[in-house]
C-alpha cells in the first residue's frame, strides 16, 4: 500500500522521468517569461487582417440587399428612392415560389401596404371562393388588383377583361390575398392560422388551381406545382409567428427558469464534496445489482424454455418479439452476455478499487476549491461575454461579406426561343438586356437575384478560420486562467492560507505572460476544425450529384478520424494549459511534459476521467431535468391553483401560451448551457487537481523537507503519510 503505483523503470524511461524534487517550488512560479512570441505575433496579424476584410465587407456588402425586400427589378423597397414609401414586397403568384430552392419565378412589386382584402380576377370563380371561405363583405373587393408600375389602376375603372389580359401578360397579380407581413414580406394572413382545417386547405387549393388555369392562356399551368407551390405557402410560417409571440410574452418565465437553474448549479456544487462517493458507489452497486438480477433471470428463464417444442423450431427472423421470448436461445445469450459484462464490472470495481476512491477524493477536493473560490463560478461569464462577441462580430462580417453582391436578372414566362429571323425583340430588366420572341413578350417578366462575387468566398474562408481561433482562443484563455486558480489552492500546504486573490494572480500571469501558448494551441484545434467543416461541405457537394459509394466511405472515415483528433488535441491542449499556467514553459514543453506524466498514470487517468465525467454528465442532467419539469408543472398544471396554492398571479404571471413546449425547451436549452458554464468550471478544478496531485507523488515523499500537498484522505488511499509535525488537513 505505501509504494508507489507508477509503472517499472522501463516504462517510465519510456515516457520520461519522474519530476525530482525542487525546493524552491511552492505552487506556480512567479518567476516567468513570455512564452511562444511568435504564435502571438502571428495571431495578431491574422486579427489585423481580419480588420482589413471587415473592411472590404463594409464598403463593397450591403446587408440591406439581403434583410430588406427586393423587386423584380432589384429595387430595394422602402429604400430607393423611387419606392422610398413602399416598404413592403408583393408576390404575384406565391405558387411559383420554390420550397426547394427558396427562389419565387413571379413578377414582384413594392407596396405602400399589405393588402387587406380578397380579390380574384375572374368573377364567376371569385365568387365560388367568397361563398366556400365564408368571407365577409371587408375582406374581399369586387375590383382591386395589385399591378406592375407601368400600369395606372384608376385609368382601368372597373374593367375585369383588361385587368384579366394585364394577368395574362404577367403585368397585374391574378389573385390578392389578405396578408400581413413578415420581414416587410406580405404573406398571406391565413397561414399563421394554427386551427387551419384541412376543408380550408382544400378550397384554396382547388380555387387557385381553377383560376390560374384559366388565365394562363396559352402557356399552361402545371396543376401539381401549383398544388405543391400553394402547400408551401400553408406550411412556410403556419407557427412561427406564433412561436415568436409566445416568446416575446413569456421572455420573463424563461428568465426565472434560468435563474432557478444557476441556483441548482450552486447548490450542486457546494454539496458534491458531500454525495461523490455515494454517488459513484451507489451507482455502481446499483449496475452491478442489476447485471447480476439480469444474469439470474435470463438463466432461470433458460432453463424453463430448455426443449420445448418451441425452441426445438429452426430460428427465424421475425418483427415479432414474443417470438423471440419463447426461445431458449435468447435467454442463454442473454445468460451469457449479462453474466460477461457482470464479471468484468465486478473485476474491474474490484481492481480498481483504490483508484475508485482517488477520483472521489478529488472530486470533493474539487468541490472544496471551487468553494474556497467563488469567484471562479462567476468566471464563466466572462468567457461566454467574450465567445457572443466573436460570434456577433464573425457573423456581422460574414453579412456585409455574403451581401457584396452583383445584380443578375433574369427572364420568367417565356417559351422556347425559335431561330426564326426577325422574330425578336429587345426586353430590360434592370442593367442587362434580353433578346425574347416578339409574339410572347407581354408573356415575360424579369426576375432579380444576387449574384455572389467569387473572389468574395476566400474572404468568407479567411474570416471563419478567424472565428475558430478566435473561439478557440478564449476557451483557453479560460483555461488557464482557471487552472493558475486551482493550481494555487492544491500547492498551498496550510488551506486555511490560500491566497483570496489567486484568480487575479493567475489572470495577470496570463495575460502577462502566456497569450502567446494559448494562440499556439488554439491554431491547432482551429485548423482541424476548418478541415471538419470542408469535409462536411464536400459531402453535401457530392451527394448533390451521382453518389460513389467508395468516395463517400472515404470521406466518413475521415471525419471519423479527424473527429478523434479533435477530441484528442483538446485533451491535450488542457492538460498543457495547466502545466503553463504552473511551471511558465512554451506551449509544447509543457505538452509533452504533461502527456508523459498523464501516461506514466494511465489507468488513474481514465478512471478520474470517466468517473468525473459520469458525474458531471449526472449533474448536467439532473439540474436541466429538474428546471424543464418545474417549467411543465407551472405551465401545465399551475393554471388551476395560481390565485390559491402554487403560484401568485400578482406575483408570477402565467401568460397565455399556445405552443407552451416551446418555452420549456428554450429554458431546457437555457439551463443545459448554464450547467455547462458551471461544471465547466469544476472539471477544469479536478483535471487540475489531478495533475498537481501527480506531480505531488513523484515530488515529495512525506518527510519534514518535502511533505505532501495532498489532502489526508487522498494520503490515507496511497498509503502516504507526513512525517511533519505540520497539521494534517
Amino acid at each position: 500500500m505505501g509504494k508507489r503505483e507508477p509503472e517499472d523503470d522501463g516504462e517510465m524511461k519510456k515516457y520520461g522521468n519522474p519530476q525530482s524534487y525542487d525546493p524552491s517550488f511552492k505552487g506556480p512560479l512567479h518567476n516567468r517569461s513570455c512564452t511562444d512570441i511568435i504564435c502571438l505575433i502571428l495571431f495578431i496579424i491574422y486579427i489585423a487582417g481580419m480588420v482589413a476584410v471587415a473592411i472590404i465587407g463594409f464598403i463593397s456588402g450591403d446587408p440591406r440587399r439581403l434583410i430588406y425586400p427586393t423587386d423584380s427589378n432589384g429595387t430595394v423597397c422602402g429604400i430607393d428612392e423611387s419606392v422610398k414609401n413602399k416598404t413592403f414586397l408583393v408576390f404575384f403568384d406565391l405558387t411559383r415560389c420554390s420550397p426547394n430552392k427558396l427562389s419565387c419565378l413571379t413578377p414582384q412589386v413594392c407596396v405602400e401596404e399589405c393588402p387587406d382584402y380578397y380579390y380574384f380576377a375572374i368573377p364567376g370563380i371569385a365568387q365560388d371562393l367568397y361563398d366556400s371561405l365564408n368571407l365577409t363583405v371587408n375582406e374581399y373587393k369586387e375590383f382591386g388588383p395589385i399591378c406592375d408600375y407601368s400600369v395606372d389602376i384608376d385609368a382601368l375603372g372597373e374593367d375585369n377583361d383588361q385587368v384579366l389580359q394585364l394577368v395574362q401578360e404577367n403585368k397585374c397579380a391574378p389573385y390578392v390575398l389578405k396578408s400581413t407581413s413578415v420581414f416587410g414580406r406580405c404573406l398571406p394572413e391565413f397561414i399563421f392560422n394554427s386551427s387551419l382545417s384541412e376543408e380550408f386547405r382544400t378550397t384554396i387549393i382547388k380555387g387557385l388551381s381553377t383560376l390560374l388555369t384559366e388565365v394562363a392562356g396559352t402557356v399552361g399551368v402545371d396543376e401539381e406545382m401549383i398544388q405543391d407551390g400553394i402547400n408551401f405557402i400553408l406550411d412556410i410560417g403556419g407557427s412561427t409567428v406564433i412561436i415568436l409571440e409566445d416568446i416575446q410574452t413569456s421572455w420573463h418565465v424563461i428568465v426565472i427558469g434560468i435563474v432557478v437553474g444557476t441556483v441548482l448549479c450552486f447548490i450542486w456544487c457546494f454539496i458534491m464534496r458531500y454525495i461523490a462517493g455515494i454517488m459513484v458507489w451507489g451507482s455502481i452497486l446499483v449496475l452491478n445489482c442489476i447485471l447480476a438480477a439480469a444474469t439470474a433471470l435470463s438463466f432461470f428463464e433458460y432453463m424453463k424454455l430448455k426443449g420445448n417444442d418451441v425452441s426445438m423450431q429452426e430460428l427465424q427472423f421475425t418483427l415479432d418479439l414474443n417470438y423471440y421470448r419463447r426461445l431458449d436461445t435468447t435467454w442463454l445469450i442473454s445468460t451469457i452476455v449479462c453474466g460477461v459484462i457482470f464479471l468484468i464490472l465486478l473485476l474491474l470495481t474490484l481492481c480498481l478499487c483504490n483508484r475508485i476512491r482517488i477520483a472521489i477524493a478529488l472530486i470533493e477536493e474539487a468541490s472544496r476549491s471551487v468553494t474556497a473560490f467563488w469567484s471562479t463560478l462567476f468566471w464563466p461569464l466572462v468567457p461566454f461575454a467574450l465567445e457572443i462577441l466573436v460570434i456577433v462580430l464573425w457573423a456581422i462580417i460574414a453579412l456585409y461579406l455574403g451581401s457584396a453582391t452583383t445584380d443578375s436578372f433574369t427572364l420568367g414566362g417565356n417559351d422556347t426561343v425559335s431561330n426564326a429571323a426577325g422574330k425578336f425583340q429587345e426586353v430590360v430588366c434592370g442593367q442587362e438586356t434580353f433578346q425574347v420572341l416578339i409574339e410572347n413578350e407581354n408573356k415575360t417578366f424579369c426576375t432579380y437575384e444576387l449574384d455572389y462575387k467569387v473572389e468574395f468566398k476566400y474572404l468568407q474562408i479567411y474570416n471563419l478560420f478567424g472565428f475558430l481561433w478566435l473561439l478557440n482562443f478564449v476557451i483557453g484563455f479560460s483555461h488557464m486562467t482557471l487552472a493558475g486558480t486551482f493550481a494555487t489552492y492544491y500547492w498551498t500546504l496550510d488551506k486555511k492560507n490560500v491566497p483570496s486573490m489567486a484568480m487575479g494572480g493567475s489572470l495577470w500571469r496570463v495575460v502577462r505572460y502566456h497569450l502567446g501558448s494559448i494562440a499556439f494551441g488554439a491554431a491547432i484545434i482551429a485548423i482541424i476544425q476548418l478541415i471538419r467543416i470542408f469535409l462536411e461541405y464536400l459531402e453535401v457537394q457530392l451527394n448533390k450529384g451521382k453518389e460513389n459509394a467508395v468516395v463517400k466511405f472515404v470521406l466518413r472515415c475521415l471525419k471519423c478520424l479527424f473527429w478523434c483528433l479533435e477530441k484528442f488535441m483538446k485533451f491535450i491542449n488542457k492538460n498543457a494549459y495547466i502545466m503553463v499556467a504552473i511551471y511558465g514553459k512554451n506551449f509544447c514543453t509543457s505538452a509533452k511534459n504533461a502527456f508523459f506524466l498523464l501516461m506514466r498514470n494511465i489507468v488513474r487517468v481514465a478512471v478520474v476521467n470517466k468517473i468525473t465525467d459520469f458525474l458531471l454528465f449526472l449533474g448536467t442532467l439532473m439540474v436541466t431535468a429538474g428546471v424543464i419539469l418545474i417549467a411543465f408543472f407551472f405551465y401545465a398544471f399551475s393554471a388551476d391553483y395560481a390565485a390559491t396554492r402554487f403560484i401568485a398571479n400578482d406575483i408570477i404571471s402565467i401568460p397565455d401560451v399556445r405552443y407552451y413546449w416551446i418555452i420549456i425547451i428554450l429554458i431546457g436549452i437555457g439551463t443545459f448551457v448554464v450547467a455547462k458554464l458551471f461544471f465547466g468550471v469544476f472539471d477544469m478544478a479536478v483535471d487540475t487537481l489531478f495533475l498537481c496531485f501527480l506531480e505531488d507523488l513523484e515530488r515529495n515523499d512525506g518527510s519534514a523537507d518535502r511533505p505532501y500537498y495532498m489532502n489526508k484522505t487522498l494520503k490515507k488511499i496511497c498509503g502516504k503519510k507526513n512525517h511533519s509535525g505540520g497539521e494534517e488537513w
